[in-house]
């Protein structure tokens, strides 16, 4: 599409005018601004969906629902129309659509998946993830030689058009997802990908935006019918403050949740880069050196292909998202952050809306890299984790002493037990806890970037926690005299909030806490760091429950 600007100034009379227009005619208004600087423009970022942005200008672009906010701050612009259009690129057949140099209607989409599905059942499964605000179905398709079974092995997403007018993702996924279908019964690398792992591919995650109101792409639009940007509309650790989650979302959350993603990617068109978490801190992730070698790796291989100039942005088409500018609710932190994924974003041209005959020469540039990067998905240190004594799968907790920060954890899955950690070459010590379970911890190497290794993890049931018989009355307490490390055991009748108080001889109140009780259960003091001596504990149950004394003997040895 050939895009028109036009220069508006923050005192224009007649300022935002044209916004509203644009609005009208094509659903969403588009601005050009000057870039403020990097605070200012991750302040922009917080209203205002950016679409693009380097160290000159940035387009942001407005829905129904941030266009007014816009227009108030005053600040000078320039509006982009699209070319007057009737359809964009549009494929009159399936078989048209499939060669991959047009765009499909939405009832060509809904066919090719069924297609792929149905010509290869053996490979590929069509499931549905949700559905849109106007009731159109979010497809994936899954890719694995064993698609009707949850194996154990890792699982990989790819998914598109997250954006509904960032087109190139869309047909490269429907593409990517023929291509393995077909390839894998001729070996080589799609062979290896399949059987290895559980691929999903969702190539329309926001069908509303790029359909419209339409069964072919005309304007279509970033938003989702209810005018919020699906990319920032995730819930992110630390803000208060967040759009009201959109079905989509929810959906989608709920897709992921289930299937817990060990690795995906997200692609998206506007600028030509690999994009990094964190997206919503400055600080590090803590395999912030992983995550910049599987974007290094893309890029560089999409360099071999391509022609000189593409994907070259920032650090030569790599970049660590809040190096670029600070957003909140994005999708990839929320998989790596909240549901122990890694994710990665992907944007493919500068052209948001790549024209048809375009399509072919982005595939020739990007499908090897993608293909790679499902690869990376094969390495790191993985197997299962189960229940020594049944054999039954565990869902524990995999984290690194003095590395993992900012929940890099990873859990094992639920149904298989089956798990997978991505890391830089080196020497990890591992530790897997499961409650129930004892902690159990290794040490493996990563000899090297493109390596696997097998940790098949055994834990052992702990063993079962007796403790004595409740009194009658008043407190047991034990042992006395103790270091200050002592268990309290009130009747069984006394369960629920408690008030705890510490006092000495003299009657002073050394320590008071408020806690809860279990029946039969003790209750754990620790007063190690007071002097030795005689000391009164008491216990009352809340609110104006009876109150229960004993004595405590707090002593020292002395090594001699």
């Amino acid at each position: 599409m050939f895009l028109t600007y036009y220069t508006v100034y923050g005192q224009d009379q007649w300022r935002g005018g044209d916004i509203r227009e644009a609005l009208n005619r094509f659903g969403q208004a588009e601005v050009l601004i000057e870039y403020p600087g990097y605070d200012a423009m991750s302040r922009l970022a917080t209203r205002f969906s950016v679409s693009s942005c380097d160290d000159r200008e940035a387009v942001l672009t407005l829905s129904p629902l941030t266009a007014s906010d816009f227009i108030s701050t005053g600040i000078s612009y320039k509006i982009i129309l699209p070319e007057e259009t009737k359809g964009f690129f549009t494929a009159s057949s399936v078989s048209e659509a499939m060669q991959w140099h047009s765009y499909p209607t939405w009832k060509h989409y809904d066919t090719i998946m069924h297609k792929i599905a149905q010509t290869w059942p053996e490979l590929c499964l069509l499931d549905t993830i949700g559905f849109s605000v106007r009731g159109r179905a979010i497809l994936a398709l899954k890719i694995s030689d064993n698609p009707a079974a949850d194996e154990q092995e890792p699982a990989v997403m790819l998914s598109a058009a997250i954006h509904g007018d960032e087109l190139a993702g869309f047909i490269m996924l429907m593409r990517l997802a023929e291509y393995l279908a077909s390839e894998s019964s001729n070996g080589g690398l799609a062979a290896t990908l399949t059987s290895g792992l559980e691929i999903w591919i969702n190539p329309l995650a926001n069908p509303d935006g790029m359909y419209r109101d339409n069964d072919t792409i005309i304007y279509p639009v970033r938003s989702n019918s209810n005018g919020y940007d699906l990319n920032r509309n995730f819930p992110d650790p630390g803000v208060v403050s967040q759009p009201p989650l959109q079905t989509e979302t929810t959906d989608m959350m709920s897709f992921m949740e289930k299937n817990r993603f060990a690795l995906s990617v997200n692609l998206h068109s506007g600028a030509e880069v690999v994009n990094y978490p964190w997206d919503r801190w400055t600080r590090l992730h803590a395999d912030d050196s992983w995550f910049y070698d599987i974007s290094r790796r893309y890029a560089d291989t999409v360099h071999i292909y391509s022609d000189p100039g593409y994907m070259t942005l920032i650090d030569d088409g790599v970049t660590r998202g809040s190096m670029w500018y600070i957003i909140t609710g994005g999708r990839q932190d929320y998989i790596t952050y909240s549901l122990g994924g890694r994710e990665v974003t992907i944007e493919m041209d500068d052209t948001k809306q790549t024209p048809g005959p375009d399509l072919e020469t982005l595939w020739n540039w990007n499908s090897r890299s993608l293909l790679r990067y499902i690869g990376e998905a094969l390495y790191g240190v993985g197997g299962t984790v189960t229940d020594a004594s049944s054999g039954d799968p565990l869902s524990a907790k995999v984290f690194i002493t003095g590395h993992d920060t900012d929940s890099s954890h990873i859990y094992s899955d639920t149904l298989t037990g089956e798990f997978r950690r991505y890391l830089a070459p080196g020497t990890y010590s591992l530790t897997f806890t499961c409650p129930g379970y004892e902690a159990f911890s290794a040490e493996y190497e990563i000899a090297s970037w493109n390596s696997f290794v097998s940790a098949n993890v055994r834990l052992e049931p702990e063993e079962p926690v007796i403790y004595p018989d409740p009194p009658v009355s008043g407190l047991l307490i034990y042992p006395i005299p103790s270091s200050g490390k002592f268990m309290v055991l009130p009747p069984a009748s006394v369960e629920g909030d408690i008030i705890v108080t510490l006092t000495n001889v003299s009657g002073s109140v050394v320590d008071t806490y408020q806690t809860t009780v279990q029946s039969g259960i003790p209750v754990p003091c620790d007063y190690s760091n007071m002097p030795q001596g005689v000391y009164i504990i008491s216990v009352r149950k809340l609110p104006d429950g009876p109150l229960l004394r004993g004595k405590v003997i707090i002593y020292r040895l002395i090594s001699g």
